[in-house]
């Protein structure tokens, strides 16, 4: 059958077959580079969210050590937490047992609402889910669900890690968006 076929059309053949062969290549080494970044954005959150419970911690010490009233003790906190979230654009939440959300860059429009009802796209109860995590550690304290991107404002696959301060029943944690990871593998892999 070969014989019968141009040159001209075996070349097309050939390229067409490579060029297959190439997309293929590049979507597995994409999906390889991309499964890797991802796992190293997750396990970048626990110490980052244990450095802000150290920051709690530190707070509610000067409250026992009476340097502060409790009311002040937890303003301070919430407020460097927030001059974090400002200064490194990270997506750091804090909300109570009452689901009073008490810090979030990406939902500041909800701050100071009781966030217990609200759900995502795929009709999670997002905030029952973190605090279920954070409290029993079932998956490590990590989450996965939808959430609106601080910058496009379109929900977006998320993973959270959250951690519990129980002397304040304050649920925290930060996540990392999916798709900013997308976008970083194909600026990386684009810019080479």
């Amino acid at each position: 059958m070969l014989k019968t076929i141009s040159l001209e059309k075996k070349l097309l053949l050939i390229a067409g077959s490579l060029s297959l062969l190439f997309i293929g290549l590049s979507t597995s080494y994409f999906l390889y580079v991309r499964h890797h970044v991802i796992e190293q954005r997750r396990c970048a959150l626990e110490p980052r969210i244990k450095f802000i419970g150290s920051i709690i911690t530190g707070y509610y010490q000067q409250y026992l050590d009476g340097e502060l009233s409790l009311v002040q003790a937890q303003q301070q906190a919430i407020g460097k937490i927030h001059e974090i979230n400002q200064v490194n654009e990270n997506y750091i939440f804090v909300f109570n047992n009452d689901y009073l959300l008490l810090e979030s860059v990406n939902n500041a429009v909800i701050k100071n609402q009781n966030v217990k009802d609200y759900v995502d796209i795929k009709g999670v109860k997002l905030y029952q889910l973190l605090r279920t995590e954070a409290l029993s550690r079932e998956n490590n304290g990590y989450s996965r669900y939808y959430s609106y991107s601080n910058v496009t404002r379109e929900e977006q696959d998320k993973i959270s890690y959250t951690q519990y301060f129980s002397p304040w029943g304050w649920i925290y944690g930060e996540g990392v968006y999916i798709n900013d990871v997308d976008a970083s593998i194909l600026n990386m892999l684009t810019s080479h």
